[in-house]
């Protein structure tokens, strides 16, 4: 086995703290402050592409593979370049597609749950789920930035929830790769 191919625990580590960082800036930062997370989270995608870009061109060096590395890094140049200078707009574009992307979904699932057979006890489970995503899709359209703050907190929850579980998949990870080198 390739050591330096399988051996990413460190690597993994590395994103699970970012992603507890982050999750808690997201949470704690008040909310006058979202341009300035989004702008810092911009720089750190940037930097995150950079480093994914120079792997990739270590691996065209190396003959191997690079095709999907080097998507990843266009499109996070792209997403950290928007964020960093264009954050207010980049937010609110976001949010009022999520809210549109909810409710059409809401309303496909209303359909769909209007052509289930009604012995089917997903329909009512169908009919919740359709309302709540087309109130949320419509609130999200209502206020987009102050929907961006709330979304920021969930996505800070969520982040910090990842980053934790990235953390102990790492320690795992080098338990495991430990392990390998003993036998």
């Amino acid at each position: 086995m390739n050591k330096h191919r399988w051996n990413k625990w460190e690597l993994l580590a590395a994103n699970g703290i970012a992603a507890i960082f982050l999750g808690a800036l997201a949470i704690f930062i008040p909310s006058t402050a979202l341009l300035t997370v989004v702008k810092y989270f911009g720089i750190v995608i940037l930097l995150l592409a950079v480093g994914i870009l120079a792997g990739t061109i270590t691996n065209i060096r190396n003959h191997n593979p690079y095709a999907l590395d080097l998507t990843g890094a266009i499109v996070l140049l792209v997403l950290g370049f928007l964020l960093t200078f264009y954050s207010q707009n980049t937010i609110e574009i976001f949010v009022i597609i999520t809210g549109s992307w909810a409710i059409l979904l809401g309303i496909a699932q209303l359909i769909f749950a209007f052509n289930v057979d009604p012995d089917m006890n997903s329909k009512n489970t169908l009919l919740i789920n359709s309302i709540i995503s087309i109130v949320f899709g419509i609130i999200l359209l209502y206020n987009p930035f102050k929907s961006a703050e709330i979304l920021v907190v969930l996505t800070g929850i969520l982040a910090i929830w990842v980053g934790i579980i990235l953390v102990m998949i790492a320690i795992k990870m080098k338990r495991f790769f430990n392990q390998l080198k003993d036998i």
